[in-house]
């Protein structure tokens, strides 16, 4: 019986301590979010317990993140191993015609709920369907059912959760039985995406983040110390973009080449997702070569490397800004609350942008110590999971030989 749990101000639990020795963990995987780490974070500030993880595991030096660099797109293919045109979610808001309705994400999503928008099997779907138990204590898209499948037990979003009680979680989890322990775990964290969109990934408050997430992750590596498994768990680190600095002079006015009355905006900036509601070659003849940071295709006619020509729910046009570049309208900048929005940063860019890079760092009995590897594309991590927990992989666009030199076998 699969188990829902919901957040109401206090944190709900079942469970019981395992009074097994620790020797008898099963390969195990936790998989750790963390939204918008750039690549780069590491070394900006003081971080002694993702030190000790480094130095004692595998980094890649970044993880290339799918294109549109967004966090529901790349955080579904790191569990899936598909592109996103290949696993249904190419934007974090797009619009279906067939289904004639939107997705968009955001706490209390209804679409993030349906699983008939998901088209690949995520790494939990195949652990279960394997018999393995799976446990999220929050990831994009885990509270669905996909596939008839959810994992065994699992949390519905909600931002106001703490960072303790998240780790915490999945400590208490880790203390089942093993007849009911998860071998694959999840968890994520938004807070250093909030405070980078906020203040830029140069800024004091990024460093500061930073070390609150070192502060975090060092929680769960005591607790696993304390149960005397630290060396017995995989701990996965990932984050599923970077982070570029904007700025209000570098703006893109769509109205300043088209008329607006003429599309449907279903996506914004920096990937523009436009449907034209009469001629498509019209609007696209306007806006291609019409601003020198802005880059146009038809569907269809994105660069092979994009892998974003072939689902339906790419829109007609597609508009990507350069990099720091915005795109919106003089009148949507010229509104009080809107003046100051492309005064940040923001991802979602081309990943072949450096600042677009995020991280991958795995510890445990799985990986080699010490390894500092080249940055590899976030399509592989799915086979690589499925390695480590001896799953039979679904179909997927990855691969185990672009990971491998990180695994011990």
């Amino acid at each position: 019986m699969k188990m829902l749990f919901v957040f109401c101000g206090i944190l709900i639990l079942t469970g019981c301590p395992h009074d097994e020795k620790a020797d008898n963990f099963s390969p195990t995987v936790i998989l750790i979010s963390m939204d918008g780490f750039r690549w780069d974070y590491f070394n900006k500030t003081n971080t002694p317990n993702f030190d000790e993880l480094i130095d004692g595991g595998s980094k890649a030096e970044a993880l290339i993140p799918s294109f549109p660099s967004k966090t529901f797109p790349n955080h579904i293919t790191i569990v899936t191993g598909r592109y996103p045109e290949n696993h249904g979610i190419v934007a974090n808001k797009m619009y279906d015609p067939d289904f004639d309705e939107y997705y968009y994400i955001g706490q209390g999503s209804a679409p993030v709920l349906d699983g008939k928008w998901y088209n690949a099997e995520p790494i939990w779907v195949t652990a279960e369907k394997q018999n393995q138990t799976a446990m999220t204590m929050f990831w994009p898209i885990s509270e669905a059912e996909i596939m008839g499948v959810r994992p065994s037990e699992y949390f519905v979003y909600d931002g106001s959760v703490s960072r303790n009680d998240r780790v915490d979680q999945i400590l208490k989890w880790l203390d089942y039985p093993s007849s009911k322990r998860p071998r694959f775990l999840t968890t994520y964290f938004s807070h250093l995406d909030d405070v980078g969109h906020r203040h830029g990934p140069d800024s004091d408050e990024v460093k500061s983040a930073i070390r609150e997430m070192d502060r975090t992750v060092g929680r769960l590596m005591d607790g696993l110390k304390s149960r005397e498994i630290f060396q017995k768990v995989n701990i996965i680190l990932v984050s599923d973009h970077g982070m570029a600095t904007t700025s209000s002079d570098s703006i893109i006015f769509l109205d300043d080449y088209i008329d607006m009355d003429k599309v449907i905006m279903v996506d914004w900036t920096p990937v523009a997702a436009i449907r034209p509601k009469g001629s498509i070659d019209s609007i696209h003849s306007k806006l291609h070569n019409a601003h020198p940071n802005l880059t146009v295709y038809k569907k269809g006619e994105a660069p092979a490397r994009l892998h974003y020509s072939s689902n339906r729910r790419i829109q007609p046009i597609t508009a990507i800004a350069d990099e720091h570049w915005s795109i919106t309208t003089h009148d949507y900048t010229s509104q009080d609350d809107h003046a100051d929005k492309y005064s940040g940063a923001t991802h979602g860019y081309d990943p072949v942008y450096p600042s677009m890079g995020g991280i991958f760092v795995g510890h445990g009995p799985a990986f080699n110590k010490g390894l500092l590897g080249p940055g590899i594309t976030n399509i592989h991590l799915y086979e690589m999971m499925c390695k480590i927990l001896s799953l039979t992989p679904a179909e997927n666009d990855g691969s185990i030989d672009s990971t491998r030199i990180f695994l011990i076998n």
